[in-house]
């Protein structure tokens, strides 16, 4: 019972963005970074060709089909992602897309298996990259699993196949690279979206500050001097609900009062419980009710 939730949890991490930031705006901001990700694989169709002219692949009418076959998937790419409507199918869209890039980065390095062409190898970074920024480090790391493994059996397939040795310190240089590669880029994405997240929250921390401040400014002297008639107010409940009115913290008011953060606390439940109000808000407007 406890493997669903846990699934639930994972796949609305499978976002650019945290689990909780569903906005209309997060959604503009995923499918901005997909038409990037478009245009960055018809340069990848334009790479197919090039190679199959310059270099030898194992077979150059399979190299061409399968820049025919990821111009045919990102034309479709393009037409899905132009008319997605929720954060829902743009998450399927990008896990479907990233999957697919791997397989044709895989496709194509096979095509030099039979050779020492460990150049192809470097083609699957794009991946990992791709992986970090839709995906954070888990992308990051799961394109880098994903490698070390499709290298092991490359290497295995070029033993078989073509009687190639199997070249464990190529396997360990290129193993650790790409690893090293995943786990640097996924931390970095990540950091950069706690300190987008931070940031986030200021602002909305800042600007809930200033609205307080604002309607402080609003309530007069004599709104202010009617709470010395609010009963069943003591006269220290009534100092704090002033302090309220005028935007202070909890930290504040114990600071202005020379008193603990706790006992603040206590203070403006017993003024919550008294004035039958649930927030610093209906505090604020059970003052405008008071009259002037």
């Amino acid at each position: 019972m406890k493997l669903r939730p846990a699934l639930r949890k994972l796949w609305r991490g499978l976002s650019p963005f945290s689990a909780s930031d569903q906005p209309t705006f997060y959604l503009k901001e995923n499918k901005r970074l997909e038409w990037i990700f478009l245009a960055f694989r018809w340069v990848w169709v334009l790479l197919i060709f090039l190679m199959d002219w310059l270099h030898h692949p194992t077979s150059h009418i399979d190299m061409l089909w399968a820049g025919v076959a990821l111009a045919l998937v990102n034309g479709l790419g393009s037409v899905l992602n132009a008319g997605i409507k929720s954060m829902r199918a743009q998450r399927w869209l990008a896990i479907t897309m990233l999957l697919t890039d791997a397989v044709f980065a895989w496709w194509i390095i096979f095509f030099f298996v039979n050779d020492f062409y460990t150049a192809a190898y470097a083609s699957f970074i794009y991946v990992i990259v791709e992986g970090a920024l839709r995906f954070g480090l888990a992308g990051s790391l799961a394109m880098g699993v994903s490698f070390v493994a499709g290298l092991f059996a490359a290497y295995e397939y070029r033993r078989i196949e073509f009687g190639v040795r199997f070249s464990y310190t190529g396997f360990a240089y290129w193993a650790s690279l790409m690893s090293l590669v995943a786990l640097a880029l996924g931390l970095a994405v990540n950091e950069w979206r706690k300190q987008r997240r931070e940031s986030e929250r200021y602002q909305i921390e800042n600007a809930v500050l200033m609205e307080r401040q604002r309607i402080a400014g609003q309530i007069n002297a004599d709104n202010i001097t009617e709470l010395e008639g609010m009963e069943p107010l003591t006269a220290r409940e009534k100092e704090v609900i002033k302090l309220i009115a005028k935007g202070k913290s909890n930290a504040g008011i114990a600071a202005s009062l020379g008193i603990e953060e706790k006992t603040v606390k206590n203070y403006i439940n017993s003024i919550y419980s008294k004035l039958q109000i649930k927030s610093r808000y209906e505090a604020i407007s059970y003052l405008f009710r008071k009259p002037g």
